[in-house]
């Protein structure tokens, strides 16, 4: 009768281990609860090929599941899950991570969703790639997208957005980036990055962004110009290898004017893997030079840097035109 189910398969133990499949089955038959607040099913290398995830997908829809995780890392190919999700009104949060293959309806309708996470699920074929998946989500307020095949998804419809997360391979569709204007935080990869500067951010208030190889410092200023309310800015390199951000393409050109957001809106600024790069050190004094409420700017430096005192005693040294700001290090 318990209302809250996880499943969940343990890559650490012996090979030996049987998968937790068994138990999931088994148990199941035997639930009678009328409603399911969260399911959660994370089935790993040792689960048999031929078990059928979507019946009980479809068993929870029945009882107006809330909360649905399915991660699928298994041998067997993609599998499909039922249509009946993507038009299940009571769901609020979804999670779909891996071997589940989106060959669902073009066009879907989640009317309760607040909360979407798509980890690299599998399209169909060309075909649903050239459509690509197209949900509508009026109460959605968190979407998190990691797609490393090259696809992309389009989510319609969110005039709830609050936060977004956008990690994307391929660059990703206009339709896509324009539903996501009016979001108030905002996390993006490289490719993101590029496709948003000409984009109107009117209600940004929090932007954080991983460059990888980009030289961003262009796309970067347009999108802070296209921001004029944005408080928190962070640009992380501590999420890819130290090596690959150090030989990164960067340079850079002084913007012809100053985004207004520096000018009169930016308290919270933090640079994670500062590499001491002499354009970085230029990003960096012009951003300290032009943030008038800057209330604190933490920086984080490369681990593998040499004379790390040398370089934040030459930091601390850097104009700043906010009399109240802090420069902290970790």
């Amino acid at each position: 009768m318990v209302p809250t189910l996880e499943y969940k398969d343990n890559e650490d133990e012996e090979e030996s281990q049987k998968s937790v499949w068994w138990f999931l089955e088994n148990s199941l038959k035997l639930h009678k609860a009328p409603v399911i607040d969260s399911l959660c099913v994370e089935l790993g290398s040792r689960c048999p090929i031929d078990v059928n995830v979507g019946k009980w997908v479809e068993n929870a829809v029945d009882r107006r599941v809330l909360d649905l995780k399915i991660k699928l890392v298994w041998s067997a190919d993609p599998t499909s899950l039922p249509t009946r999700l993507y038009s299940c009104e009571s769901l609020v949060t979804l999670t779909l991570s891996d071997k589940i293959l989106v060959d669902f309806p073009s066009s879907s309708c989640l009317t309760s969703l607040r909360l979407l996470k798509l980890y690299s699920v599998v399209y169909k074929d060309e075909d649903s790639v050239l459509r690509c998946l197209v949900i509508d989500t009026p109460a959605l307020v968190y979407l998190h997208i990691l797609d490393s095949s090259g696809d992309y998804c389009l989510v319609n419809n969110m005039p709830c957005l609050e936060e977004a997360y956008i990690d994307s391979k391929a660059y990703p569709d206009d339709r896509l980036l324009r539903s996501l204007s009016s979001v108030l935080s905002l996390e993006l990869n490289h490719e993101t990055l590029v496709c948003c500067k000409a984009i109107n951010f009117s209600r940004l208030v929090k932007l954080a962004i991983h460059p990888e190889e980009l030289d961003w410092s262009e796309p970067l200023m347009l999108l802070l110009g296209n921001a004029p309310k944005l408080r928190d800015l962070m640009v992380d390199y501590d999420t890819y290898e130290y090596s690959e951000s150090e030989d990164a393409p960067l340079s850079w050109n002084q913007p012809s004017s100053v985004p207004k957001c520096l000018m009169s809106q930016l308290e919270i600024f933090e640079w994670r893997g500062y590499g001491d790069r002499v354009e970085e050190e230029k990003i960096l004094t012009y951003i300290l030079a032009n943030s008038k409420c800057l209330k604190s700017a933490t920086i984080s430096l490369r681990h593998d840097l040499e004379e790390q005192e040398l370089i934040i005693y030459e930091l601390r040294n850097i104009p700043r035109i906010s009399t109240v700001s802090q420069l902290l290090f970790n």
